[in-house]
């Protein structure tokens, strides 16, 4: 009896969450369709839209740039040491650039996203007035989805280009190298898949992190379920999202 009834409870579990994957995917292709339809956009639309994009990427920009500026000269110090323990210096600004434009800049931009911007999203909109369906997607849910996205990337580009510069100063420091050499290094190892990869990651994270936020407060609007619960589940989902993303991306690039 224990174990059917411990089985019932796993299979219930497993039945929810594919019931919750299958609303949110569904939620998440529908708000991509409208994103392209110019029928949903109105004046209020891009006025809502600029103020999103204000909030979510202007106001917190100095905040940013200290955390990014202590927490990327902290890791790029940190990859210096070991190329020059393992005598890769003549690799470095290839190692500094996969690991700041391919993985860390995207990644660590939607985690500060989600944290700070996530958690707005959610309690606004989980006592939102869902009674007028178009008014929620022109004026609430598309202007929030793009300004994610685009403050997921902008901020990521900045990230990189802070975490970069603050390399040269471990470099100048750790290694001795001058700053002409230090540019070389980087712009030479810089390629076009680079910024392709940090853009497609940064849209994606951006999209995952808003979408995640909006559905989740939609849900605590609808059910009236708790929202400290719901904020707690929101930031765990993003980040098995995240990871799920960030071991697909790795697996993809293996294979190519």
């Amino acid at each position: 009896s224990f174990i059917i009834k411990s089985i019932e409870n796993i299979g219930d579990k497993v039945i929810n969450y594919m019931s919750s994957l299958y609303c949110f995917l569904s939620f998440s292709i529908l708000h991509t369709i409208h994103i392209f339809n110019y029928r949903n956009y109105s004046s209020r639309t891009f006025t809502t839209l600029i103020n999103q994009i204000y909030y979510t990427s202007v106001t917190i920009l100095p905040f940013f740039l200290i955390i990014a500026f202590v927490f990327g000269s902290i890791l790029v110090g940190a990859l210096i040491v070991i190329a020059s323990e393992f005598s890769i210096q003549v690799q470095i600004g290839s190692v500094i650039v996969t690991f700041v434009l391919n993985e860390l800049s995207p990644l660590f931009t939607a985690i500060f996203i989600s944290l700070r911007s996530g958690t707005l999203i959610h309690r606004k909109l989980s006592h939102i007035d869902m009674t007028n369906e178009i008014g929620l997607i022109s004026n609430i849910i598309l202007p929030r989805i793009i300004a994610g996205v685009f403050s997921s990337v902008s901020l990521s580009l900045v990230f990189a280009m802070i975490m970069i510069s603050s390399g040269y100063v471990f470099t100048f420091f750790l290694m001795g190298m001058d700053l002409h050499t230090y540019k070389y290094l980087i712009f030479d190892a810089i390629e076009v898949n680079n910024i392709i990869i940090l853009l497609i990651k940064g849209i994606l994270f951006g999209f995952i992190v808003t979408v995640i936020a909006i559905h989740n407060g939609l849900e605590v609007a609808k059910k009236s379920i708790s929202s400290r619960s719901s904020v707690i589940n929101m930031i765990v989902n993003i980040f098995l999202a995240l990871f799920f993303i960030e071991m697909l991306s790795l697996l993809l690039i293996k294979l190519i």
